[in-house]
Parts: C-alpha cells; structure tokens; sequence
C-alpha cells in the first residue's frame, strides 16, 4: 500500500511539473513572436496566448477525453447558453482541477497516516479515489440541469414571443425586423429566450432565415422549436402567410401544453396515492379492529381465568 501511494504522488508531481514546464516553455515562444510582430509592423493582440489561456489549456489537457464526450459536452453548453470558443476548456479544466485537488489532497492524508495503520490508509484511499470521481462528474450533472432548466424557460415563453412576432408581422415588419423588436421587449422578462432571437436575428442577417432557425434548433434541441424551423423552412420556400402560420402554430403549442399539465396532474393523484393510503390505514385498522381485538382478548382472558383455577 505504501508503494501505491509513493507511486501515486510521483505520478502527481510529474504531471504538476510537466504543467510547469509547459507554461514555461510557451511563455518565451509568446515572447519571440510579440519581437517579430514588432518589428514586421502591427499584429492584433486578439486571441494571443496569455498565461490564463496557457492554463487553461494544460488543466484542460490533464485527464483524457473521448469524442463523443467532447460532442455531448459542446451540445449542453449550447444549451446552457455558454457560447464562447474556450467554454469547453474552461469547463474541462474545472473538472480536472476539482479531481487533481481532491487526489493532492488524498495523498498529503495518506502521507501524514503513514504506513503503520494500514485499515485507516486503505479507507482514506478509497474515499479519496471515489471523492475525486464525484468532484469530476459533479460539475457535468450541474451544467445538464442548468441546460435543462434553461430550454424548459425557453420553450414556456416562446408562445408568447411568438404572438409578439406574428403581431409585428401583421403590423407591415420584416420577420428579421420583428425578431429584433420582440428580443428587445423580452430582454427584463425572458433574456434567454430574447438572446437566443437576437443570435436568430444575426444569424439570418448573415445567411437565411431557414439557416438561422435550423441552427436555433440544433442548439436548444427541443421537439417544439425543432417544429417551429420545419415550419419556418416550409413557409420560405411556399410563400405561405407567416403571421397566420405562426398563430396556428402557437395555438397548437398552447393546447399541448395544457394536455401536458393535465397529464401531470393526473399523475400526480396516482402518486399521491400511496403516501395518503400508507398514511391513512394504519388508523384505519386502529378503528376498525381495534375495539374487535379488544373484545376478542378480553374473552380470551375470561376463558382462561377459570380453566386455570380448576385446575
């Protein structure tokens, strides 16, 4: 046990070195590069390494990844709502450094224990080894709620963001025009839903409104707006009136939504239940039984008494 945690913290030190050394090694590269561009003329300090980015990268780096991890992770940020190029390594790299503390951590303890209580060194390994396996899922389970909370306050205002739009319509807007109108009046009562129309905005200023609203879909992958750009796509290309489309559309979101609140409380008098039953029996049988068992022992103690006398 003790060569496992010699092994253990060597291996620690030698990636917290390689860190070190990698951070060294690209500083001066940085240096070189700030000469040339000084004397080759003027280069724009955006997206040059910096000592944050550096770490980052290599915390980053420390614990492997495969690429399905990688798409799943990209795809609950999208949803998230974290949009920025580094999002994934900033994220890996809290990951990963929540893990290697919580293992730094575990072989100071097990250090200080030293080898002379072996049972109280094999429980500290142990806890350590599952306390960094839940520090390094934690923040994963976090961000998926996050994502889920915010795609479910996306989907229950669109609706009404989408009467908006239809209103803008009828009163002679383009739709992009409209999309920018209704995020501003949405920013105070739903920014994430007014963020994501002003990207769908940008998005079909750049290429097209079936573009935007595609992409729209595959960020927040929910059934309702994926339907939303099928229908957007299909009224670009038949030239069908939006305003009305988009009106039959809310009315049927609307109309699911209350089948599916129906369908929730539904299920919930069936949960209820089992609680109320379990709740409600035993006073029940207290009732019900309770004066028969009563009577039932007391001739029981009547027979017995005088059996017991004679003989």
């Amino acid at each position: 046990m003790v060569e496992i945690a010699t092994a253990a913290t060597f291996a620690l030190m030698v990636c917290l070195v390689w860190l070190l050394a990698r951070l060294v090694r690209r500083r001066p590269a940085l240096a070189g590069g700030r000469l040339v561009s000084g004397v080759a003329g003027p280069v724009a300090p955006y997206g040059a390494p910096s000592l944050e980015a550096d770490l980052v990268e290599g915390l980053a780096e420390q614990l492997p990844s495969t690429p399905f991890d990688r798409e799943e992770l990209d795809k609950d940020l999208r949803r998230a709502g974290y949009y920025r190029l580094t999002a994934r390594q900033y994220f890996r790299a809290l990951r990963n450094t929540l893990a290697i503390l919580v293992i730094l951590a575990t072989g100071v303890l097990v250090v200080a224990i030293g080898p002379q209580r072996q049972p109280m060194l094999l429980r500290v390994a142990v806890g350590g080894l599952v306390l960094a396996m839940v520090a390094w899922s934690v923040p994963r389970v976090v961000l998926a709620l996050e994502a889920r909370r915010r795609v479910q306050r996306i989907v229950r205002g669109l609706p009404d963001a989408l009467d908006m739009v239809g209103m803008s319509l009828q009163g002679g807007l383009l739709l992009q025009d409209a999309l920018w109108q209704v995020s501003q009046e949405l920013r105070a009562a739903r920014p994430d839903l007014a963020a994501e129309l002003l990207i769908v905005r940008r998005q079909a200023e750049m290429n097209s409104i079936e573009t935007a609203f595609g992409q729209f879909a595959t960020r927040i992958d929910a059934p309702s707006i994926v339907t939303l750009a099928a229908l957007i796509t299909q009224n670009q290309w038949l030239g069908t009136g939006l305003a009305e489309s988009l009106r039959e559309y809310v009315d049927n979101v609307r109309s699911q939504a209350r089948q599916a609140a129906d369908e929730h409380a539904g299920k919930a008098q069936l949960r209820l239940l089992l609680p109320v039953t379990l709740c409600l029996v035993p006073s029940i049988l207290i009732l019900l039984w309770g004066p028969a068992v009563l009577e039932l022992w007391r001739f029981m103690q009547e027979i017995q008494g005088p059996i017991s006398i004679g003989r």
